[in-house]
């Protein structure tokens, strides 16, 4: 078959980046494609019971895969014995692998996942990425920080499941000294509690990532905020109880993260405002030349929703977001509270509550 020029191949390939059946589809029309295309198709992976041993045997017999192959994401459940034990030769044949995911298809402890199974592996690769997803469940805060001192590299961490104990933990032997990104969305009072414990030990975080805060996590997250200080250059805090976003604001003092560049705040509104509004009165300095914040509202249209957010007094809002200094710009997001589908009735009636934001032009729907 006559060759395709390269100019087509690459823009093919480029557009279907992530479409891994399309890639296949391309190399089956023409061989030249596979080279162009290999690393497309496997720089990300996704390795489950069904798939690992077929994966096992293609690096085993093809030197030009494994070393491709950066991003690994291990999708298990508890009587996967046989992948437990196929999980360390193929992730030690990876020598490039910088992201690992743990993720659970159902709610169970991944207890045989931690250092009994995955230790050698995980020492022997340059990690820089390790997420448990969501949906994991731990008996103790000790499997993840087993799996972290794993890491020395280690520069995100993402912890996306809970844990039945609360006990008291020893620092451990050393954290990874380049740890700067946080992500966490269950338990967060337990996880920053165990953190702020390691007192000089613990790693500096720059980009802060808070999910589903609720009430009686308010304390610790904003004693941490006070501990992260000047370091602190991006923060999101996502709440999941209505009242928590004036409660933590009232609790915090931002003036003292003088490094932040952007803050992204999501909440039930009227609360997400009320939050804001005392945000804004700490935004006093910034090393920074512009602050971005971006707003995602769940709005509901229940009128024992929309009742609180009639009165709310929108024209002190309006005020602070207008004269608050260094603010650059302010994306504003409303979304349905179960589906997540965009409001975009609702961004408009907002905006136009915001009428000295809009005109100072920072004001994005």
């Amino acid at each position: 078959m006559k060759r395709f020029p390269s100019e087509l191949e690459d823009t093919v390939i480029d557009f279907s980046y992530d479409d891994l059946a399309t890639l296949a589809s391309c190399s089956l029309v023409c061989r030249d494609w596979v080279p162009a295309s290999r690393y497309h198709m496997f720089s990300a992976i996704l390795l489950t019971a069904q798939n690992a041993q077929a994966f096992l045997e293609l690096i085993s017999h093809s030197t030009t895969i494994a070393p491709l192959v950066c991003d690994v994401e291990l999708r298990f459940t508890p009587d996967c014995s046989m992948m437990h034990l196929q999980n360390p030769s193929i992730l030690m044949r990876l020598p490039h692998m910088t992201h690992l995911t743990l993720c659970p298809k159902r709610n169970e402890v991944v207890r045989p996942l931690c250092t009994s199974s995955l230790a050698h592996a995980v020492l022997s690769l340059p990690l820089v990425y390790l997420k448990f997803d969501f949906r994991s469940r731990f008996e103790s805060l000790q499997q993840i920080i087993d799996c972290v001192v794993l890491c020395p590299q280690l520069e995100s961490l993402e912890v996306g499941g809970s844990w039945m104990k609360t006990e008291e933990f020893s620092a451990p032997p050393s954290m990874p000294r380049k740890l700067h990104t946080l992500t966490l969305t269950c338990d967060l009072d337990n996880f920053l509690t165990w953190f702020m414990a390691l007192d000089d030990e613990m790693p500096v975080i720059q980009h802060l990532f808070l999910y589903h805060i609720v009430q009686r996590e308010i304390d610790t997250v904003a004693r941490y905020l006070r501990t992260a200080g000047p370091s602190l250059q991006h923060l999101t805090l996502a709440f999941r109880d209505d009242d928590a976003p004036a409660r933590l604001a009232a609790q915090t003092d931002l003036s003292q993260n003088t490094s932040l560049r952007t803050i992204a705040l999501e909440g039930a509104s009227p609360g997400i405002f009320s939050g804001l509004l005392v945000f804004l009165s700490q935004l006093t300095f910034c090393e920074t030349s512009t602050l971005s914040i971006a707003l995602t509202v769940r709005h509901s249209n229940h009128p024992l929703a929309i009742r609180p957010e009639r009165t709310f007094h929108w024209p002190t809002l309006d005020e602070a977001l207008s004269t608050t200094p260094f603010l650059g710009r302010l994306s504003l997001t409303v979304v349905e509270p179960l589906t997540r589908a965009p409001l975009l009735g609702a961004v408009t009636d907002i905006m136009e509550q915001l009428p000295l934001t809009r005109a100072g032009g920072i004001l994005v729907g």
